[in-house]
């Protein structure tokens, strides 16, 4: 007898939706309790999830993105993040990752690819920190 699994993609979507908001609900969930670690891991696992990343993906990319987003939520000085907001921050980081990755092929200069994620980190990039400002009493100029 012969077990037969078949591809269900509609099953494997609602897993993958399921997946994401528990997720996403713990990561509100911690940071709430100002579990910031937690809150962070969850928060970033729900976008890498929502955003289509799955199991065998690029593990440069993913590094990348758990750097940069974590940086993201770090520097708006407080551990929250809407749906659309981290869905917003995750297509800004797939396109600025898909740029340096290009940068990085078309460059003359060798960069050992065993640096890559240590380089990642070091990267400032611009976030859409909106309206967000760290310090209302703090005087300029």
């Amino acid at each position: 007898m012969e077990l037969r699994l078949e591809h269900d993609e509609e099953t494997e979507w609602g897993a993958s939706s399921q997946l994401w908001q528990h997720f996403y609900q713990l990561g509100c969930l911690f940071a709430s309790a100002h579990e910031m670690g937690m809150g962070l891991t969850y928060l970033i696992d729900a976008f890498l999830i929502r955003g289509g990343t799955e199991e065998g993906a690029d593990l440069e990319w993913i590094d990348f993105f758990r750097r940069q987003f974590a940086i993201y939520l770090m520097g708006k000085g407080r551990l929250n993040c809407s749906i659309c907001e981290g869905d917003m921050i995750h297509d800004l980081l797939r396109d600025e990752y898909e740029r340096i990755k290009v940068e990085l092929e078309e460059s003359e200069l060798p960069f050992a690819t065993e640096h890559l994620a240590r380089w990642f980190g070091t990267l400032e990039l611009d976030f859409p920190w909106i309206g967000e400002e760290k310090d209302p009493h703090r005087a300029f100029g």
